[in-house]
Parts: C-alpha cells; structure tokens; sequence
C-alpha cells in the first residue's frame, strides 16, 4: 500500500474554477483507488467531508492556499511527517524542502509569470505575483517529476518560458468539469434564489465567473452600452465573484447604463446557474488570459451559445464552436455583440454545433488520467466506472461531472 497526499486547500466555500478542479479530481480518484492510502490537505477553515471512504483522510492545515508565500515556506512541515510516496500540488506550488519519493503538480496557467498586472489592480502586489511566479513556481518545476497542464496551451506556454522540463510536461484537460443535463422535475425548472425569480431580466446576455481584469469585463460592458440604443430590451447579466463590483458599477453609472446591468449575488446553487445558461442570449466570455475556462463549456453543455475571445486557450477550450472576437477591440466586440443579438439563426446554429461538441466530448477522465501520473497500482485493476454514479456529488444531485473527451 502507498501513502499519496493530495493538496486541495483551494476546496472551500466558494465555488471557484479551482475548487471545482480540487473536488473533481478528489472525489475521481476516490472512485478509482479504495486501496492506497490517501492524506487530502484541507483549509481548516472549511470543515466538510469530501469522500467517505476509509482510505482517505482529511488533513486540515492553518496554511494559507497552495499558491501562497506560507505555503511555499512552511508546508513542508506538515507533508514530511506523513512520509508519502506521492505528493501531488493540484495548484503548481511544492513547498521547499518537501520529502516525497514522487511529486506531481498541476499548472492551470503562467499568468502571474506573463501578466501579473491582469489578476491585481495594486501594483505591488502585481510584483508579488510575478516574483512569486519566478521563484517558488520555478522551484515547483524542478522538483516535480510530473507537470500537468491543463490544456496544450497552458503546456506550450510553459515549455516556451521553461524548456528544460518539457520532458516532465503531461496535459490532462478540464473537459469533464461542465454540466451534464438530465431530465429535470418542474419544480427544479425554476429558480430557487428569490431574486433572480422575482427580478432577472427576461432578456440578457451572461457573463459568469469572477471579475478581475483578465476577465475584461469592463470592455464587455463598454461595448454593451455601444449595442444597448438597437437593443432597448437586452440586459447584461454579471455573476461571479464580485471583487471589483464597485468599479464595475460606476463605469455602467458613467455610460448611463446602471439599469441595464444587472449584478447577481456572489454565488448561486447549480440549479439556477443551470437556468441562467439556460435562458441567456449567449454567454459573453471575453477574457484577456486563462487557463482553460470553465464557464464556456458549461454554457455549451446546455445549449447556450458563447461569444469568446480570440486568444488561444478559448479557442482550444470551445474547440472552434464559439463565436470569436478580439478582447482587447471595445469595437469588434460591440460588433460580435449586435450580430449574434440581430440574427437568432445564428445562434441556433452555434448552439447546434456546441452540443454537438461537447457530446463529442465524453470519453474523457481528468480524475484517472490524473491518477495514472501516480504510477500506482492495484491488485483488482481499474473498476468499471461506467456508471455515471461514480462521479456524481451525492450530496448535491444536480451536480454531475461528467467524462470526456480529449481533444
């Protein structure tokens, strides 16, 4: 029997792209391995059962997350004691002097690395990233035998800033972190947050996911109030982690559009995050910088069509399904905006081919293929995980992972 310990200190209360990745891959391997001995570093702050199974363990740390300075420097002294086989980071830091005889990290992305500037409106802490980048990430890269990437781009950007390890370079993609629709009861055909019952416009586009400058929201909305003199009806609709809220609000009070930008609450339950794909226009994602991005393929799993931007991990993500515009071009946006909102073949005929991709897409495991980088064994083999069952939150049976594809 091995002793694995898995880092996922980013699964907490809020349901981040990151949380999501953490819980996927916990609860995948779970379903896989009921033999080897697995420790799962947990933020204390954030006291909830995972897995049940008898071979997993939660470890609750008083460490800030995996990507921060505590971490890199202190970590180590709760991982060592436990003398594992295997450490795998599930967000790119390996704390120094760590001891395991193999170590895995997973790498969403080289923003801090790239453009700091895009994740922190503060400067100084723009820096702090970037050194951070340059220091205990490049650390983390040495030391892990596995690297993996999330997505080919992720994995070309790495190799461009750090050929020396594209031997170690594995990319396991996120396509099996969307939505899968089941049949759904009335009663779930409804939203459950008061609010958005009683005050969501009938008519919008969706924007989902936080709101920092790499999401480019504020050229989203810029190029909105250009549209909003042909399409009086047409709201926009912003839900996420609202970190810059305030500065959001203002500039739609500049542009004289307050009363056509709605802001949702931080978070929603899966069910109405499902409605609002549902009923929405399309989703706008025009971000400047990602790892992957969510938010798209969960639009298309239901249908929903996307306007994205050009850069290359969106493009990779949508597979080529999406409708695409330049993020950094306030006008070409604008553009893109008005042609899907005057023309509803269009975006019949988007939401066609999503649908028709993202059913192309499952065959794929993240949770196994991940698993695989372990290099374990087991007496039985890998169980059949046919059975949708195996990857479903029993806690909450609206949400499902399903697998998928690699493209």
């Amino acid at each position: 029997m091995k002793k694995i310990c898995i880092d996922a200190r980013n699964i907490r209360a809020g349901m981040s792209g990151l949380c999501r990745y953490a819980l996927h891959i916990v609860k995948g391997i779970a379903a896989i391995d009921k033999e080897n001995q697995y420790y799962i570093l947990r933020d204390k702050r954030y006291q909830k059962q995972i897995v049940d199974n008898p071979n997993f363990k939660d470890i609750y740390d008083a460490l800030l997350d995996t990507g921060s300075v505590q971490n890199a420097f202190l970590g180590s002294f709760t991982v060592n004691p436990l003398e594992v086989d295997v450490f795998h980071t599930l967000n790119q830091v390996v704390p120094f002097g760590l001891k395991a005889k193999k170590i895995v990290t997973t790498v969403h992305d080289l923003m801090w690395y790239e453009r700091p500037e895009l994740s922190f409106d503060k400067p100084r802490m723009a820096f702090g990233a970037n050194l951070m980048a340059k220091t205990s990430f490049a650390y983390s890269y040495k030391r892990a035998d596995v690297i993996i990437c999330i997505s080919e781009t992720t994995k070309k950007i790495l190799q461009q800033h750090y050929p020396q390890y594209a031997h170690k370079c594995k990319v396991v993609t996120h396509h099996d972190l969307f939505f899968y629709e089941e049949g759904e009861s009335e009663k779930d055909q409804q939203f459950h947050d008061k609010d958005l019952l009683e005050n969501l416009p009938k008519d919008y586009i969706l924007s989902v996911g936080n709101t920092k400058p790499y999401k480019n929201i504020e050229r989203l909305i810029q190029a909105f109030a250009q549209v909003v003199p042909n399409f009086p009806t047409t709201k926009l609709v912003i839900l996420g982690r609202m970190d810059r809220r305030e500065v959001l609000q203002n500039l739609a009070n500049r542009l004289n559009i307050s009363d056509k930008v709605f802001f949702c609450k931080q978070q929603v339950d899966d069910n109405d995050l499902k409605l609002l794909y549902k009923k929405a226009k399309f989703l706008a994602f025009p971000s400047l910088y990602e790892g992957y991005g969510i938010p798209p393929l969960e639009a298309m799993s239901l249908g929903c069509p996307v306007l994205g931007s050009t850069i290359d991990i969106v493009k990779e993500a949508t597979g080529g399904k999406a409708f695409y515009v330049d993020p950094e071009s306030v006008e070409e946006m604008a553009l893109g905006i008005q042609k899907l909102l005057a023309k509803p073949t269009l975006l019949a005929t988007l939401s066609e081919t999503a649908t028709e991709y993202v059913n192309s897409l499952k065959s794929y495991n993240s949770a196994e293929e991940t698993w695989k980088t372990y290099g374990l064994s087991l007496r039985n083999g890998l169980r059949n995980r046919n059975s949708r069952d195996d990857y479903t939150d029993k806690s909450n049976p609206k949400h499902n992972l399903v697998k998928a594809n690699n493209t």
